[in-house]
């Protein structure tokens, strides 16, 4: 059961760092309304982007996930909309999962 744990954790680790690595070879297209909380140049910040979750860096979208959100609990959701600041990447995939769970 670890071991499956494990596998898995790993498994979306690397489809995470293949999406981050993705975008930022591709031009992310800008979102029509950039969020206020998007604008803060150390850290990242994870908010709504065009109804799911994405991951903003020094106002700039990195990463744009599959999570609809809609499908988070509503404090949650009042939280992304408002603008979650984390210090570094792991925390933001961490939280990430939490939320794709």
């Amino acid at each position: 059961m670890k071991k499956r744990f494990w596998i898995l954790a790993a498994l979306l680790t690397l489809t995470l760092l293949a999406a981050v690595t993705a975008a930022a070879v591709c031009t992310a297209p800008a979102p029509e309304e950039e969020p206020p909380a998007a604008q803060v140049s150390d850290g990242y910040i994870l908010t709504a982007s065009e109804g799911t979750l994405g991951l903003y860096r020094d106002g700039e979208l990195i990463l744009r996930t599959d999570i609809p959100l809609a499908s988070l609990r509503q404090v949650d959701r009042v939280q992304v909309e408002a603008g979650i600041r984390l210090s570094t990447f792991e925390e933001a995939l961490m939280l990430l999962e939490d939320f794709g769970a």
